[in-house]
């Protein structure tokens, strides 16, 4: 896939989202770890465990290998308003529309609140260099959900006027 390919209609890089990053190694390590200390061939004699292993296992199994992709529309919300959007206006992201920032952008940016800025150097640098800096990120070991965590925001759509 091509590299531009990780790049959102609104403007994320996919190498930073948790969902395709994060998730996946951690549910990974997860069931490397369950099964090495032998879950699997006595989980059914612990209390508790009987019941929900075989689904918690899936589960995990599920996170493993997720892997989705806006631009093919396996990723995102089915009918991702920002997606048709910007496909019938023959923009890459949003940040090149010449209605940026919008209603629709604006509504996702309330949850990503650091996408105004990504969104600014975007324009700045260009879509190569602005690539660049975010697989410099994910070197680095950033993710999306960091911002998020630092803002309180993790698994919660609140807004910061709503809190």
């Amino acid at each position: 896939m091509p590299e531009d390919e990780l790049i959102t209609y609104c403007g994320l890089y996919c190498g930073l989202c948790a969902e395709r990053c994060v998730l996946p190694r951690m549910a990974r390590d997860m069931l490397d770890t369950v099964r090495s200390e032998g879950y699997d061939t006595f989980y059914q004699d612990v209390p508790g465990l009987a019941e929900h292993y075989p689904s918690f296992m899936k589960v995990l199994g599920d996170l493993s290998c997720m892997d989705c992709k806006c631009r093919d529309g396996s990723g995102g919300p089915p009918g991702c308003e920002i997606r048709s959007c910007a496909r019938g206006r023959g923009v890459f992201v949003c940040a090149e529309c010449e209605d940026f920032a919008c209603d629709k952008w604006n509504k996702i940016s309330e949850f990503y609140p650091f996408m105004l800025i990504d969104a600014f150097r975007y324009q700045e640098v260009g879509r190569d260099r602005w690539l660049a800096e975010q697989r410099e990120k994910a070197r680095k070991g950033y993710n999306y959900s960091m911002d998020r965590r630092v803002q309180g925001t993790v698994g919660s759509k609140k807004t910061s006027k709503e809190r």
